[in-house]
C-alpha cells in the first residue's frame, strides 16, 4: 500500500509540473505575440514607460496564446487548462 501512495504522490507532482509548464508556455507565447504587435503597430511607451496594446487586441493575443497551449498539450489536460484559463487571463 505504501508504494500506491508513493505513486499517487508522484503522479500529483508530475501533474503540477505539467500545469506549471503549460503556464510558462502560455506566458512565453503571450509575451512573443505582444512584442510582435508592439513592433508591428509602432506602439511607443506611455508616461510610465509601459507599452500597452489596445484592450481588444490584448485579449485576442491572450486567446491565441491559450489556443497554442491547448494545441500542444494532450487532450486529457484540456479540462484543467480550461479551469486555469480564468486565472491566467487576470491582469497582473
Amino acid at each position: 500500500m505504501v508504494w500506491i501512495r508513493a505513486m499517487a504522490e508522484r503522479a500529483d507532482r508530475y501533474h503540477a509540473v505539467f500545469l506549471a509548464i503549460a503556464r510558462g508556455m502560455f506566458m512565453t507565447r503571450l509575451h512573443l505575440l505582444r512584442l510582435t504587435e508592439v513592433v508591428r503597430l509602432g506602439i511607443r511607451p506611455n508616461e510610465e514607460g509601459v507599452m500597452l496594446l489596445p484592450p481588444q487586441l490584448d485579449e485576442e493575443m491572450m486567446k491565441l496564446a491559450f489556443d497554442y497551449v491547448l494545441a500542444v498539450f494532450p487532450d486529457e489536460f484540456h479540462l484543467e487548462l480550461m479551469q486555469q484559463r480564468a486565472i491566467w487571463f487576470k491582469p497582473q
